[in-house]
């Protein structure tokens, strides 16, 4: 089975290809289109601002590749934000596959924002 990573300019790559790796695929890291069309499945990883990810993709001609996709894609972290429509953040427009908008966390007292860790959601 292949494994296309998608190169979005994210910052927890070597995580996820390590991860992949220890479960016996041999993941292929890559921003080439016709690697990841023929992909059995497609990862987007990602760390950092949606906007700056988004121009990634948009750089490497990949939005309407990613749009195109009929195999099974995870996003993971950021990557699962470039999944919706738009974000508060960067008040971006996304690839549009999951049809809602983020919401910037609100500000509080004791939460960081940008924030990383587990939450509980209603």
């Amino acid at each position: 089975m292949s494994v296309a990573v998608v190169n979005s300019g994210g910052a927890n790559i070597s995580s996820v290809l390590h991860a992949l790796r220890r479960l016996g695929a041999e993941p292929e890291f890559t921003a080439d289109a016709d690697v990841i069309r023929s992909a059995n499945c497609v990862i987007l990883p990602g760390v950092g601002a949606a906007g700056h990810a988004m121009d990634v993709l948009r750089n490497h001609g990949l939005v309407e590749v990613i749009r195109g996709l009929r195999q099974p894609v995870i996003g993971i972290c950021l990557g699962m934000q470039l999944l919706f429509d738009s974000s508060e953040e960067d008040d971006a427009r996304l690839l549009g596959l999951i049809p809602a908008r983020l919401q910037r966390l609100p500000d509080q007292p004791g939460l960081r924002v940008p924030h990383m860790g587990w939450n509980a959601i209603d």
